[in-house]
Protein backbone atom coordinates (compact mmCIF):
# COMPACT_ATOMS: atom_id res chain seq x y z
CA UNK A 1 0.00 0.00 0.00
CA UNK A 2 1.15 3.45 -0.40
CA UNK A 3 -0.15 6.70 1.56
CA UNK A 4 0.79 10.05 2.75
CA UNK A 5 0.92 10.77 6.34
CA UNK A 6 0.46 14.91 6.83
CA UNK A 7 1.37 15.97 10.02
CA UNK A 8 1.50 19.56 11.11
CA UNK A 9 3.63 20.57 14.60
CA UNK A 10 4.34 23.97 15.99
CA UNK A 11 7.82 24.10 15.50
CA UNK A 12 7.58 25.67 11.86
CA UNK A 13 5.08 28.05 12.95
CA UNK A 14 6.30 31.80 13.45
CA UNK A 15 6.73 34.05 16.77
CA UNK A 16 3.26 35.81 16.62
CA UNK A 17 1.43 32.62 16.13
CA UNK A 18 3.31 31.09 19.31
CA UNK A 19 2.34 34.14 20.72
CA UNK A 20 -1.57 32.93 20.52
CA UNK A 21 -3.29 31.19 22.94
CA UNK A 22 -1.63 28.25 22.97
CA UNK A 23 -4.76 26.33 23.99
CA UNK A 24 -6.29 26.29 20.55
CA UNK A 25 -3.64 24.95 19.21
CA UNK A 26 -4.23 21.11 19.58
CA UNK A 27 -7.05 21.94 17.52
CA UNK A 28 -5.90 24.15 15.17
CA UNK A 29 -2.71 21.84 14.46
CA UNK A 30 -5.48 18.58 13.66
CA UNK A 31 -7.82 21.08 11.88
CA UNK A 32 -4.50 22.27 9.28
CA UNK A 33 -3.51 18.27 8.75
CA UNK A 34 -7.24 17.54 7.83
CA UNK A 35 -7.77 20.48 5.79
CA UNK A 36 -4.18 19.97 3.96
CA UNK A 37 -4.82 16.26 3.17
CA UNK A 38 -8.26 17.24 1.78
CA UNK A 39 -6.75 19.95 -0.64
CA UNK A 40 -3.88 16.73 -1.43
CA UNK A 41 -6.57 14.40 -2.14
CA UNK A 42 -8.03 17.36 -4.34
CA UNK A 43 -5.19 17.90 -6.09
CA UNK A 44 -4.12 14.33 -6.79
CA UNK A 45 -7.28 13.64 -8.49
CA UNK A 46 -7.06 16.77 -10.75
CA UNK A 47 -3.56 15.47 -11.86
CA UNK A 48 -5.11 11.52 -12.43
CA UNK A 49 -7.98 12.90 -14.31
CA UNK A 50 -4.80 14.80 -16.83
CA UNK A 51 -1.63 12.27 -16.66
CA UNK A 52 -3.59 8.44 -16.65
CA UNK A 53 -5.34 7.84 -19.75
CA UNK A 54 -9.16 7.46 -19.28
CA UNK A 55 -9.08 6.31 -15.42
CA UNK A 56 -12.23 4.04 -14.47
CA UNK A 57 -14.63 5.51 -11.72
CA UNK A 58 -13.25 3.19 -9.26
CA UNK A 59 -9.73 3.78 -9.76
CA UNK A 60 -10.76 8.06 -8.97
CA UNK A 61 -13.46 7.13 -6.40
CA UNK A 62 -10.76 4.66 -4.16
CA UNK A 63 -8.63 7.74 -3.25
CA UNK A 64 -9.78 8.92 0.59
CA UNK A 65 -9.03 10.71 3.57
CA UNK A 66 -8.28 9.47 7.26
CA UNK A 67 -8.98 12.87 9.29
CA UNK A 68 -6.21 13.95 11.73
CA UNK A 69 -6.72 12.73 15.74
CA UNK A 70 -4.36 12.91 18.50
CA UNK A 71 -2.95 9.86 18.04
CA UNK A 72 -2.46 9.65 14.31
CA UNK A 73 -1.76 11.54 11.59
CA UNK A 74 -4.11 12.83 8.99
CA UNK A 75 -3.60 10.16 5.62
CA UNK A 76 -4.37 10.78 2.00
CA UNK A 77 -4.37 6.74 0.86
CA UNK A 78 -5.50 4.43 -1.92
CA UNK A 79 -7.43 1.76 -0.90
CA UNK A 80 -5.51 -1.35 -0.72
CA UNK A 81 -8.09 -4.36 -0.80
CA UNK A 82 -11.86 -4.98 -2.91
CA UNK A 83 -14.15 -7.88 -2.23
CA UNK A 84 -13.35 -8.95 -5.70
CA UNK A 85 -10.74 -7.45 -8.32
CA UNK A 86 -7.41 -5.93 -7.93
CA UNK A 87 -7.14 -2.02 -5.32
CA UNK A 88 -6.22 0.49 -7.62
CA UNK A 89 -3.53 0.42 -4.51
CA UNK A 90 -1.62 -2.45 -6.84
CA UNK A 91 -2.59 -1.73 -10.19
CA UNK A 92 -1.50 2.08 -9.95
CA UNK A 93 1.75 1.44 -8.57
CA UNK A 94 3.70 1.79 -12.06
CA UNK A 95 2.19 5.21 -12.55
CA UNK A 96 3.58 6.37 -9.43
CA UNK A 97 6.92 4.47 -9.57
CA UNK A 98 7.79 3.58 -12.80
CA UNK A 99 9.38 0.34 -13.74
CA UNK A 100 8.93 -2.73 -15.16
CA UNK A 101 5.18 -4.63 -14.71
CA UNK A 102 5.02 -7.58 -12.46
CA UNK A 103 2.55 -10.64 -14.17
CA UNK A 104 -0.98 -10.03 -13.86
CA UNK A 105 -3.22 -12.78 -12.50
CA UNK A 106 -4.53 -13.26 -15.41
CA UNK A 107 -1.03 -14.12 -16.89
CA UNK A 108 -0.10 -16.31 -14.07
CA UNK A 109 -2.94 -18.14 -14.80
CA UNK A 110 -1.94 -18.35 -18.25
CA UNK A 111 1.68 -19.51 -16.91
CA UNK A 112 0.55 -21.67 -14.73
CA UNK A 113 -1.46 -23.76 -17.02
CA UNK A 114 1.35 -23.78 -19.59
CA UNK A 115 -0.25 -21.73 -22.29
CA UNK A 116 2.73 -19.00 -21.81
CA UNK A 117 6.14 -19.07 -20.94
CA UNK A 118 7.45 -17.41 -17.85
CA UNK A 119 9.29 -14.60 -19.11
CA UNK A 120 6.13 -13.45 -21.70
CA UNK A 121 3.67 -11.34 -21.11
CA UNK A 122 0.37 -10.55 -22.44
CA UNK A 123 -0.39 -7.94 -24.69
CA UNK A 124 -4.22 -7.26 -25.24
CA UNK A 125 -5.13 -6.62 -29.17
CA UNK A 126 -6.50 -3.21 -29.61
CA UNK A 127 -10.13 -4.49 -30.76
CA UNK A 128 -10.95 -6.28 -27.72
CA UNK A 129 -10.34 -2.57 -25.37
CA UNK A 130 -12.93 -0.90 -23.54
CA UNK A 131 -13.77 2.91 -23.06
CA UNK A 132 -11.11 2.88 -20.70
CA UNK A 133 -8.05 1.01 -22.62
CA UNK A 134 -8.83 -1.78 -20.51
CA UNK A 135 -9.66 -5.28 -21.20
CA UNK A 136 -12.57 -5.89 -19.17
CA UNK A 137 -12.74 -8.72 -16.30
CA UNK A 138 -15.47 -10.39 -18.29
CA UNK A 139 -13.64 -10.97 -20.99
CA UNK A 140 -10.58 -12.43 -19.19
CA UNK A 141 -12.66 -14.64 -17.16
CA UNK A 142 -14.10 -16.65 -20.46
CA UNK A 143 -10.97 -16.37 -21.86
CA UNK A 144 -9.50 -18.29 -19.10
CA UNK A 145 -12.54 -20.50 -18.83
CA UNK A 146 -11.96 -21.40 -22.59
CA UNK A 147 -8.47 -22.42 -22.14
CA UNK A 148 -8.73 -24.35 -18.78
CA UNK A 149 -7.37 -21.84 -16.54
CA UNK A 150 -10.13 -20.22 -14.47
CA UNK A 151 -9.80 -23.10 -11.71
CA UNK A 152 -7.41 -21.51 -9.60
CA UNK A 153 -8.47 -22.62 -5.96
CA UNK A 154 -10.25 -26.02 -4.96
CA UNK A 155 -14.15 -26.35 -5.08
CA UNK A 156 -14.10 -23.89 -7.59
CA UNK A 157 -15.62 -24.60 -11.00
CA UNK A 158 -15.45 -22.11 -13.79
CA UNK A 159 -13.28 -23.82 -16.41
CA UNK A 160 -15.57 -24.67 -19.93
CA UNK A 161 -16.58 -28.15 -20.16
CA UNK A 162 -18.83 -29.86 -22.83
CA UNK A 163 -22.07 -29.50 -21.33
CA UNK A 164 -24.60 -27.65 -23.19
CA UNK A 165 -24.76 -25.21 -21.05
CA UNK A 166 -21.13 -24.28 -20.90
CA UNK A 167 -21.20 -24.54 -24.80
CA UNK A 168 -24.00 -22.09 -25.23
CA UNK A 169 -21.49 -19.47 -23.34
CA UNK A 170 -19.13 -19.25 -26.04
CA UNK A 171 -16.00 -19.94 -24.01
CA UNK A 172 -14.52 -22.42 -25.87
CA UNK A 173 -13.86 -20.59 -29.00
CA UNK A 174 -10.66 -19.34 -27.17
CA UNK A 175 -7.50 -20.87 -27.54
CA UNK A 176 -3.83 -20.18 -27.04
CA UNK A 177 -1.19 -21.17 -29.71
CA UNK A 178 1.57 -19.86 -32.67
CA UNK A 179 -1.11 -18.51 -35.61
CA UNK A 180 1.47 -17.37 -38.65
CA UNK A 181 4.76 -16.58 -36.40
CA UNK A 182 2.41 -14.57 -33.55
CA UNK A 183 1.89 -16.54 -30.39
CA UNK A 184 -0.93 -15.68 -28.09
CA UNK A 185 -4.61 -15.90 -27.10
CA UNK A 186 -6.92 -16.40 -30.02
CA UNK A 187 -10.40 -16.52 -31.19
CA UNK A 188 -12.34 -18.81 -33.53
CA UNK A 189 -14.54 -16.99 -35.88
CA UNK A 190 -17.27 -17.62 -38.50
CA UNK A 191 -16.91 -15.33 -41.49
CA UNK A 192 -18.98 -15.20 -44.79
CA UNK A 193 -15.59 -16.27 -45.80
CA UNK A 194 -15.83 -19.17 -43.99
CA UNK A 195 -14.07 -20.24 -40.32
CA UNK A 196 -11.07 -17.69 -39.11
CA UNK A 197 -9.48 -16.61 -35.97
CA UNK A 198 -8.27 -13.40 -34.53
CA UNK A 199 -6.25 -12.03 -31.83
CA UNK A 200 -7.50 -10.99 -28.50
CA UNK A 201 -3.77 -10.99 -26.92
CA UNK A 202 0.00 -11.58 -28.21
CA UNK A 203 2.63 -12.79 -26.19
CA UNK A 204 5.69 -10.56 -25.84
CA UNK A 205 9.16 -11.46 -24.57
CA UNK A 206 9.92 -8.23 -23.24
CA UNK A 207 8.41 -6.96 -20.22
CA UNK A 208 5.96 -3.73 -20.67
CA UNK A 209 8.15 -1.17 -18.83
CA UNK A 210 6.61 2.27 -17.55
CA UNK A 211 7.41 5.85 -16.95
CA UNK A 212 6.34 7.66 -13.82
CA UNK A 213 3.48 9.26 -14.49
CA UNK A 214 1.56 10.32 -11.53
CA UNK A 215 4.18 11.19 -8.65
CA UNK A 216 1.59 10.80 -5.78
CA UNK A 217 3.84 12.30 -3.50
CA UNK A 218 5.94 14.56 -4.87
CA UNK A 219 2.91 16.28 -5.81
CA UNK A 220 1.40 16.04 -2.47
CA UNK A 221 4.56 17.23 -1.15
CA UNK A 222 4.17 20.40 -3.23
CA UNK A 223 0.80 21.10 -2.18
CA UNK A 224 1.40 20.80 1.46
CA UNK A 225 4.24 23.73 1.58
CA UNK A 226 1.99 25.56 -1.26
CA UNK A 227 -0.59 25.84 1.40
CA UNK A 228 0.64 25.31 4.61
CA UNK A 229 0.91 28.52 6.18
CA UNK A 230 -3.17 29.92 4.91
CA UNK A 231 -4.53 26.70 5.81
CA UNK A 232 -3.07 27.06 9.58
CA UNK A 233 -4.10 30.68 9.95
CA UNK A 234 -7.44 29.77 8.33
CA UNK A 235 -8.03 27.11 11.81
CA UNK A 236 -6.85 29.57 13.94
CA UNK A 237 -8.54 32.01 13.07
CA UNK A 238 -11.60 29.28 12.93
CA UNK A 239 -10.54 28.50 16.19
CA UNK A 240 -10.69 32.10 18.05
CA UNK A 241 -13.71 32.69 15.94
CA UNK A 242 -16.01 30.06 17.30
CA UNK A 243 -14.00 29.52 20.92
CA UNK A 244 -16.28 30.34 24.25
CA UNK A 245 -15.41 32.80 26.14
Amino acid sequence: MFKLDIDVDDGSLTKSAMELQRRHLPFVLLKTATNLAQLVKKGELSVMRKRIDRPIPTTLNSLFVRPATKDKPAQVWFKDSWTTGIPADAYLQQTVFGGVRPHKRFEKALIARGIMKSGQYALPSVSFLNQYGNVSRGLMTKVLSGMGAAETSSGFKANATGSKRSMAKGNRRYFGGVVGDEPGVWERMNTKWGAAVRPVFIFSDSAPVYRTIFPFFKIAENIVKAHKGQVFADAMDYALATARP
